[in-house]
């Protein structure tokens, strides 16, 4: 039996995206009318030591430990075990600094509910930018310019939309088709797309390792099998052949493609 190709497509990720005009604008905005909420939520959440301990001290302490090789030993003959309870002993006593400086950055100056956190959020206009255009944004992209990562559950769950959908797109063969399970396609593009923005995230902070780019392609592969129409689409696999269905990220310095084919069964 001949092997059909009904969507296959390439989405170059750009290099960067600058965030549209008024979006550094809106982000200090929100913040800044928020302020107070944000603060209160904060002492409702983490208000005292013992809570900060178990919400922040013994997570961290949890998340520091498998770092640390069971047989090393510092220069000044600290084990692991001692590097980790000094760790945890470290952050459990941090707490009235920590409550201190929020304290500090939310109290009311001049007249004025949370100023210097305030004063900070619109000092830092430009630095939130900077990071969304190298990162975030190059998964999403905007509504004013167009989704970019985001096309690909579009062509892959059969949306007329699909068609609407060009940017930084290579339409190598097919079509939208509808490869995923039906009655599915809603959930489907709502939870891979976080997945796929994570996955973006991951390789770029990595810059671009090899092992990273096929830990995340994995992830993405588990997930278009587990959604996917299995008497209807080809298993999705990493790194497969011409006539093998593919969701993967793929690089060729210095280029980063996103790379989905759906072949029939």
């Amino acid at each position: 039996m001949v092997d059909i190709i009904k969507t296959d497509i390439k989405i170059t990720v750009p290099t960067s995206v600058e965030p549209a005009g008024d979006m550094p604008d809106k982000w200090a905005a929100g913040l800044v009318s928020n302020a107070t909420m944000i603060n209160d939520r904060r002492i409702a959440k983490i208000g005292d030591e013992g809570t900060f301990q178990a919400k922040v001290a013994v997570p961290s302490s949890n998340k520091f430990s498998p770092m640390i090789d069971a047989g090393f030993v510092s220069q000044s003959g600290r084990n692991q075990a001692n590097i980790i309870r000094a760790h945890y002993k470290n952050l459990a006593g941090s707490f009235d600094h920590w409550n201190d400086k929020l304290a500090l950055a939310f109290a009311t100056v001049d007249g004025v509910e949370a100023k210097r956190f305030k004063d900070q959020v619109n000092n830092s206009k430009d630095n939130w930018a900077t990071a969304v255009a190298q990162k975030t944004l190059r998964a999403t992209g905007d509504k004013i310019r167009g989704t970019i990562l985001g096309q690909a559950l579009y062509w892959i769950t059969g949306d007329y939309l699909a068609n609407q959908m060009t940017n930084h797109l290579e339409v190598i063969a097919g079509g939208p088709w509808q490869a995923i399970q039906p009655g599915r396609s809603q959930a489907f593009r709502a939870a891979t797309m976080g997945i796929m923005v994570q996955a973006l995230m991951s390789i770029l902070n990595s810059d671009f390792l090899v092992a990273e780019v096929l830990a995340q392609n994995t992830v993405l592969q588990n997930i278009l099998n587990a959604m996917i129409e299995p008497v209807v689409v080809k298993s999705v696999v990493v790194g497969g052949g011409a006539t093998d269905s593919l969701y993967q990220f793929e690089y060729a310095d210095p280029e980063l493609v996103l790379h989905v084919r759906m072949v029939e069964a």
